[in-house]
């Protein structure tokens, strides 16, 4: 008996998906009749489809958060479908519903088969088993995920991870002057208005204001360079 989760997915996130999995020794995507599915290893030891969408749920928090830092368009994946597949290679669909899981009648046959082939090397499974084991990590992928990418939340994921690292580490991975911009423009009203963090402007607005999409690279590029340096940390 094998668990998967049907996907909601779109072609180009499948394929981003698929260059983030290539080594992972856990998770499979797999490929069937146009639909997209997830094997996890996790899953093999459950016996319940409460537990599977319970600990699918938490994976896919994870999964979510490291694809959105290295794909910045990824849109959210959940576990609302997951599928049982038994002995005989059929499928038997629960769908997860206010608050309960209730079966769906069809039936369908697929092959648990597949693989991703990309040159590429995108950091997965050590970000998500540091998420597993800190805190603060997993505060700061709830935080990616469950919230918009504003100016106020992006604020707080920098603190985070200049109280966790400190400013002489950050300032490793990206220069002071761009920290200073984001720091300066999240903070300006005259420079984004109701956007930012204060209602009132405190110090001279800044020259040239960081635009959103700016500060989102910005905060990508240090949570990259924290979560390889957190992983470093551990070993």
């Amino acid at each position: 008996m094998k668990w998967l989760i049907l996907l909601e997915i779109n072609e180009s996130d499948f394929l981003n998906l698929s260059k983030l999995l290539t080594l992972s020794e856990k998770l499979k995507l797999i490929e069937k009749n146009s639909c997209y599915y997830l094997y996890s290893l996790d899953f093999e030891p459950l016996t319940n489809v409460s537990d599977v969408y319970g600990r699918a749920t938490e994976l896919f928090q994870k999964l979510n958060a490291v694809a959105m830092i290295h794909f910045p368009e990824f849109q959210l994946l959940n576990a609302d479908v997951i599928e049982q597949v038994d002995e005989n290679r059929k499928h038997h669909r629960f769908i997860a519903g206010s608050g309960t899981i209730k079966m769906d009648k069809s039936k369908a046959s697929i092959k648990v088969e597949g693989g991703q082939d990309s040159a590429q090397f995108l950091e997965l499974e050590p970000w998500i088993d540091l998420a597993d084991k800190d805190k603060i990590v997993e505060n700061v992928f709830r935080i990616w995920t469950s919230f918009e990418q504003n100016w106020v939340n992006l604020y707080k994921i920098y603190e985070i991870v200049n109280q966790d690292a400190k400013s002489k580490k950050l300032e490793e991975w990206v220069t002071k002057n761009k920290i200073s911009n984001f720091t300066h423009t999240s903070q300006s009203v005259n420079a984004i208005g109701d956007d930012a963090r204060h209602g009132v402007e405190k110090q001279e607005p800044p020259k040239n204001p960081m635009s959103l999409l700016e500060a989102k690279n910005l905060i990508r590029e240090i949570l990259k360079n924290w979560l390889n340096w957190k992983c470093q940390q551990k070993k």
